[in-house]
């Protein structure tokens, strides 16, 4: 956050999700008790003490005191049951010559959640929403004991279920598919019981074979999913327009599939193929960016898949427009975004259905999937999706604006028209006709240098030439 905007000693700034001020000026409000465990629950923030209710700047008398107050107060495991702050974190700030402190809170990682107060968990934990703390619910204090636990809830064995609830035609073609991309692996020859065990679809018990989360959810019949989680829902849809109106739509709980996530990501993946080459050229550069974006769509929903909280309160949701494509799964993000863009880093909250997908050649790559998504939509001149976390109940919904590829697109194109008419067109010429900063036509040639829709014979002095 940058410098507080005051106007005749009022804070103009509004508080918000990551914002908070406090009412204090001799000693520590308790106040900040509630705030500290909603950020370090919900997305961390920023709390600044010595503004009153009104957003008058009261200061401090004696901000030492009340520091010291504050470390006491943190390291109180009455208080606090985790202290997430660090001396870096605290500052004493000046403005209008009052003297206000301020305190960064984190964002607790996901195994010290859920952060609480006064020594209880059930009546001590908050979240944000908006401007304001609330007490988290029941279902909301078991999702942060789900994610905090290192044991995957996809591991679980349905005990009261059979073999027999999984689809034997989503197993075949599943074995088919992967046949297909891995014909020599040792596990295909395996009978299906065997086979099932040992991707951890199924689970051997003293008592037989039983099937896991993972093999219930990726092979299983709606209805028998939906016995273990029953706000589980698969909804995919296509819209013509930016209208309501749906044009098409593939629902678990109609009957029209078996409602597992095998069937609805193959069913998906091909009308993804269908919707993105509708009415288009199939032939060069378009055929070839038609394949990436479908790639990037794909990938999103597998990570919505692989991600979702299954046991949370609400579904998957899927919608294909021309001019965007979104995902929502529910359950937050489980790392930093920053971090999942660098990638490398894996912790799917469901792994098994990761490795599952994984042998299909889907989720192949551990830790990559956000990775090379901004990597796709970076090197052809996109911005990064856009990802967006909710509370009550809690979802991320990531968001990728189609029209901005066919922009991309389109860039391509007036750069492959400017070397045709000229092969020896310098960067700076290609900047000042697109309109476009040297540094994106930069990032854009060698993007169309490696699709192979361009080459530079001849180096800095040489010329362009098209090869499509």
């Amino acid at each position: 956050m940058g410098h507080l905007k005051v106007v005749n000693g009022k804070i103009m700034d509004s508080e918000s999700i990551t914002l908070e001020y406090i009412s204090c000026k001799n000693d520590i409000s308790m106040d900040f008790l509630p705030t500290y465990s909603a950020f370090a629950n919900t997305f961390g923030g920023r709390v600044i003490m010595g503004i009153d209710d009104a957003h008058m700047l009261i200061g401090l008398n004696d901000p030492d005191k009340i520091i010291k107050d504050l470390w006491d107060l943190l390291n109180d495991g009455k208080k606090v049951n985790i202290n997430l702050i660090a001396p870096k974190d605290v500052k004493t700030i000046r403005i209008d010559e009052k003297t206000l402190i301020s305190v960064d809170i984190p964002r607790a990682e996901r195994r010290k959640r859920p952060i609480y107060i006064n020594g209880t968990m059930e009546n001590g934990t908050y979240k944000r929403n908006g401007e304001g703390d609330y007490h988290c619910s029941i279902d909301e204090l078991k999702q942060m004991l789900r994610d905090a636990s290192d044991t995957p809830l996809d591991s679980e064995i349905a005990l009261d279920l059979t073999i027999d609830d999984l689809d034997i035609q989503s197993i075949k073609s599943f074995r088919e598919r992967m046949s297909s991309r891995n014909p020599a692996h040792p596990w295909n020859a395996k009978s299906n019981e065997e086979f099932l065990r040992l991707i951890g679809a199924c689970s051997k018990t003293p008592n037989g074979l039983y099937p896991t989360m993972a093999g219930l959810l990726m092979f299983g019949y709606d209805y028998s999913i939906m016995s273990k989680f029953p706000n589980y829902h698969l909804d995919y849809l296509e819209f013509a327009n930016d209208s309501k109106d749906w044009t098409f739509r593939l629902s678990t709980g109609t009957g029209e599939f078996t409602g597992n996530i095998y069937t609805f990501l193959t069913n998906v993946s091909n009308r993804l193929v269908l919707m993105n080459n509708r009415g288009k050229n199939l032939e060069g550069m378009s055929r070839i960016d038609d394949t990436y974006l479908i790639r990037i769509q794909r990938e999103l929903m597998i990570n919505a898949l692989a991600h979702a909280d299954y046991a949370g309160l609400r579904g998957i949701r899927v919608e294909w427009r021309p001019t965007s494509f979104s995902v929502r799964n529910p359950g937050n993000l489980r790392m930093s975004l920053q971090d999942m863009i660098k990638g490398g880093i894996s912790d799917p909250r469901n792994p098994h259905l990761a490795l599952m997908m994984g042998l299909i050649g889907m989720a192949e790559r551990a830790g990559s999937g956000v990775s090379d998504v901004v990597s796709i939509c970076r090197n052809n001149g996109m911005p990064d999706p856009d990802y967006e976390e909710t509370t009550e109940p809690e979802t991320v919904t990531v968001m990728l604006k189609s029209n901005q590829w066919a922009e991309s697109k389109s860039v391509e194109e007036s750069i492959i028209r400017l070397i045709g008419r000229d092969p020896t067109i310098t960067l700076d010429r290609i900047s000042k006709e697109t309109g476009m900063e040297r540094s994106k036509v930069s990032r854009i040639i060698k993007s169309m240098k490696e699709k192979n829709y361009i080459q530079r014979i001849g180096g800095t002095r040489g010329r362009w030439n098209i090869c499509l």
